[in-house]
């Protein structure tokens, strides 16, 4: 399942409402060197580019983000084990391993483990802005601060485990999915790509594919499919793109 989530009246409301409170101390911080404890569990940085970066959260069983917004940047977060809850203002969604939901700017959202083991989920954000948030509610009492400051967080990175992905890795493991990382400069190498993969979930994490009038075929952060472009006979790549490809992992035995 694949879901996109557009900003509402109801969000846009509630972040007039809402004071965004920005921690000084993260500017220019190397989110590599740690991982950031949080209240449901943790969360670290598993790739960073200039276009997007991505973290990797674990969130232990009834864990729950907070109900918050980023005004600036849009967010797509991936299943890659257990089930969760994701909520909007007024609505959830039960998402399984391997779904996908994708948040606009300013869209209100909330993430919940409810597997007995907690879940593992890949959160995309583009552009790169840790400190762009804003928190409405939090069970954990959250309300209005910014992004967790420097005494939140591990610098001791042999107390967890982490996964590190760059442009050479191939099939990647984190939770029950396999991950590998692919870069085109040409579309019909692209496209070849798709056809040879159909089995797999395609990313767009970097780059701009255009159509003939100049139209941008997917934004960073959407999922691109084959079935994109059978509209189109005049599709051109003109910046560099990257794609994080996603599978159930062949060798997961649960």
């Amino acid at each position: 399942m694949i879901l996109k989530i557009t900003s509402s009246e109801l969000d846009n409301q509630k972040i007039s409402e809402t004071k965004a409170a920005i921690n000084n101390e993260l500017n220019d911080f190397d989110f590599s060197k740690v991982v950031v404890r949080k209240p449901w569990g943790r969360e670290y940085l598993t790739y960073t580019g200039e276009e997007t970066d991505i973290w990797v959260l674990y969130l232990k069983k009834d864990g729950a983000t907070s109900m918050h917004c980023h005004p600036n940047k849009k967010t797509s977060l991936i299943v890659l084990s257990g089930n969760v809850i994701c909520s909007i203002l007024n609505k959830g969604y039960h998402l399984k391993e391997g779904d996908i939901i994708l948040f606009d700017k300013k869209v209100f959202h909330s993430t919940k483990a409810i597997s007995e083991k907690g879940a593992l989920v890949m959160e995309l954000e583009s552009p790169p802005n840790k400190t762009d948030l804003v928190r409405l509610k939090d069970k954990y009492g959250r309300e209005n601060r910014g992004y967790e400051l420097q005494n939140e967080m591990c610098f001791d990175l042999s107390e967890y485990e982490r996964v590190f992905l760059n442009e050479s890795d191939l099939h990647r493991k984190i939770g029950n999915m396999s991950i590998s990382m692919e870069n085109f400069k040409e579309f019909s190498m692209f496209e070849r790509y798709l056809k040879l993969n159909k089995n797999l979930t395609n990313i767009l994490i970097a780059g701009e594919l255009i159509d003939k009038k100049g139209n941008k075929i997917k934004e960073v952060g959407e999922v691109i499919k084959i079935g994109d472009f059978k509209d189109n006979k005049d599709i051109r790549i003109i910046r560099p793109i990257k794609i994080m490809s996603i599978q159930k992992d062949i060798f997961d035995s649960d």
